[in-house]
């Protein structure tokens, strides 16, 4: 059955290129693996094995996957749509085989197939910028992996060649050279931290995002840097388990620090709202890398889960807005909250989300952080003087595209009420936030 679910998203091929089948069965493969996944807890199958910590993230996967394939059945023109849902399709499958993977070469695999799908949702416009952006995305990425896949290979190494099972590497990992297991991490977290989008190989995050479809780049934010960041989580577990964590720790702070206070420097002065949204992605993955660093995986579950839905959010919110006003700067869109508010009050409150405000769940994610980070009061203060600029940052757009001047724009009969719902699931998590799931998900990850 869990072969089933790899290759439960190839159905959609069946439809061809017809948009009505097509969309249909985009919508129904998410059901279905919403529906049979939780059954299949514990289960294993050769290279194959779903616990807590891959069945979150594969549900995760298929709720936005499945909105987002709702909503584009408006966006697209009939005869691009096939596009859309046939690289979409490809990603899904690839995302579903690396949360199952519970071998090194396995997942190392499905990340760079997950790679190589998404490249096809940012080149979907084609021309020169699209194929520029997808150029850069397929060189920094395969580059990133590369590294990644060195990182691999020196751990199967270092536990003699045996075997690339997540948990007889575990059971292995405590009796490997520590100096080169330290190298290997380096690696892994360079490789794999590239496609997540931490500085400095965040390059090619606003270039992706600036050519990809709308709906393309809520699933980049909201499901692709998910994957690689899953990566990073096991072997950090790995980490853990060699005794090695404070190394590991040491590099997730820095790297997360700096993919914060940079990414809030970015945001000042984009004048591209999509640009200013990839920006926003390689600040919150810093966030969750950061919590990862402070020893807090549960945090930084909590965190990915967060801003998948925030962004998913913005990113439709700005399918719309583009496909409306055709606009792509912010000075050129206003009033958003007083003349279009079924789309512009959920876009505006996603930037408030993002921006870190009560009552939504970044905020309590971040207060967490900061409240462990204080231990060292210089690591708290850079942490909050980033979140402070991130902040910052995102004021001028929403207050010019929410309720500065600029021309009216209509709605087109799109599925509107998808944002709400978003929006509404943001709420409930930001007030009834389920720190004990989250926890039971850290014991799963460190035990592997």
């Amino acid at each position: 059955m869990l072969y089933l679910l790899v290759f439960l998203p190839l159905l959609v091929f069946l439809a061809r290129r017809e948009t009505p089948l097509l969309v249909r069965l985009s919508v129904l493969v998410p059901v279905l693996s919403l529906l049979l996944a939780p059954f299949l807890l514990g289960r294993a199958a050769g290279p194959f094995r779903l616990d807590g910590v891959g069945l979150f993230y594969l549900l995760l996967t298929d709720l936005i996957y499945g909105l987002v394939a709702l909503f584009a059945r408006g966006y697209f023109p009939r005869e691009e749509a096939w596009r859309f849902y046939w690289a979409g399709a490809l990603f899904l499958a690839s995302a579903h085989g690396a949360y199952l993977a519970h071998n090194l070469g396995m997942l190392w695999v499905f990340v760079e197939g997950s790679t190589l799908a998404s490249a096809l949702l940012v080149y979907h416009k084609g021309g020169a910028r699209a194929l520029e952006a997808t150029w850069k995305y397929l060189m920094l990425g395969s580059v990133g992996i590369a590294m990644g896949l060195i990182g691999v290979i020196l751990v199967y190494a270092l536990v003699g060649g045996a075997t690339l099972d997540w948990g007889e590497v575990r059971s292995l990992v405590a009796t490997a050279n520590p100096e080169g297991l330290k190298v290997a991490f380096a690696l892994l977290l360079v490789g794999f931290g590239t496609k997540v989008g931490l500085f400095p190989m965040q390059a090619w995050l606003p270039d992706a995002h600036a050519e990809a479809p709308g709906p393309a780049s809520a699933l980049l934010s909201g499901t692709l840097l998910n994957v690689a960041f899953y990566a990073l989580l096991r072997y950090t577990a790995l980490m853990q388990a060699a005794g090695l964590f404070p190394f590991a720790s040491g590099l997730l702070l820095a790297f997360g620090l700096l993919s914060l206070v940079f990414a809030a420097l970015f945001l000042f002065g984009q004048k591209e709202y999509k640009r200013l949204l990839a920006y926003s992605s390689m600040e919150h993955m810093g966030l969750a890398v950061f919590a990862l660093g402070l020893g807090l995986p549960w945090l930084a579950l909590f965190h990915t889960l967060a801003h998948s839905l925030s962004k998913t959010l913005a990113f439709l919110g700005a399918s719309g807005i583009l496909a409306l006003s055709h606009a792509k700067e912010v000075g050129r869109v206003g009033g958003l909250v007083l003349h279009t508010p079924a789309l512009g009050v959920p876009f505006v409150l996603s930037l408030a989300a993002l921006g870190g405000l009560p009552p939504f769940p970044l905020f309590f994610a971040e207060f967490k952080a900061v409240e462990v980070a204080m231990q060292w009061p210089w690591l708290g203060v850079s942490y909050l003087v980033g979140l402070g600029l991130a902040f910052a940052g995102l004021l001028y757009p929403m207050a010019q595209m929410g309720f500065g001047q600029g021309k009216p724009i209509g709605g087109r009969g799109w599925d509107l009420w998808l944002l709400w719902l978003l929006l509404f699931l943001l709420l409930l998590l930001g007030v009834f936030p389920p720190v004990g799931v989250f926890k039971a998900l850290e014991v799963v990850l460190w035990r592997l």
